[in-house]
């Protein structure tokens, strides 16, 4: 945990949001260094319990999914001023949706550092061209700077869970001029791997469009999205227009 923390970074009288924070491994530390936490905990037992057995000390425990709370309400209530640092422990089904959600909020959140599962973080920092690269690479990668800190073994933990892990840094920034427009056809392109990217985008902008954007930013007909990167998106997003019109 203690490199966990270090990646973090917070330090002493900071304010950290921490998400899932369960019996407490990564709170405690974090108290112990003089942060405060804002625990954000979906399970009332497991939240019932932290505010018991931290009573004393600097944590505020909200007994909600962090998804639908109202964070920035959260801060202010604890006379804390975003953006603050992230910590969390992010459950398989719930990674991609937080990390998306989370990362658009430049004005909360200062940097993200999450134990997530590493088949996910494989396709968050996937490069053009690899398996694991795809709409998720690009989606994040348009809202933060993203690296990853160091992967997990399975016998650091008791019991050895069934998946590996990775510790991921997302720094969150405001998006460039263009990025929702790319990240559209981009979602399209990536509809089936199989598919070059004309047939990708036939169907939202006809086949006369995609083929003449494709072919105005450069790229051959067999193009396929998964070996390019968000700017040829931004390229090609003006040439495409509106999709059906």
């Amino acid at each position: 945990m203690e490199k966990i923390l270090d990646g973090l970074g917070a330090r002493e009288g900071e304010t950290v949001v921490e998400v899932g924070p369960g019996r407490g491994a990564v709170t405690r530390p974090l108290l112990d260094r003089g942060v405060r936490v804002l625990a954000f905990e979906i399970d009332p037992v497991l939240a019932a319990r932290l505010s018991l057995e931290f009573a004393e000390r600097a944590i505020f425990v909200e007994t909600a999914d962090v998804l639908r709370a109202d964070v920035a309400e959260a801060l202010e209530r604890i006379g804390a001023r975003p953006p603050v640092p992230f910590v969390g422990n992010l459950p398989y089904e719930s990674a991609t949706p937080m990390l998306r959600a989370f990362v658009r909020r430049p004005d909360l959140f200062s940097r993200l550092v999450v134990m997530i599962q590493k088949e996910v973080a494989d396709r968050i920092v996937a490069l053009p061209g690899g398996d694991a690269y795809g709409f998720l690479t690009l989606d994040l990668g348009a809202h933060a700077v993203v690296r990853r800190l160091f992967d997990v073994s399975r016998g650091d933990f008791s019991p050895p869970p069934k998946v590996r892990s990775s510790v991921l840094e997302l720094v969150p920034h405001a998006a460039s001029a263009g990025a929702d427009e790319a990240l559209r056809v981009a979602s399209a392109g990536f509809t089936s791997r199989r598919k070059t990217l004309v047939n990708a985008l036939t169907p939202l902008w006809g086949r006369e469009r995609a083929c003449s954007a494709v072919a105005d930013a450069g790229l051959p007909p067999t193009a396929r999205a998964e070996t390019l990167g968000l700017d040829v998106f931004r390229a090609l997003a003006p040439r495409l227009g509106t999709p059906g019109k």
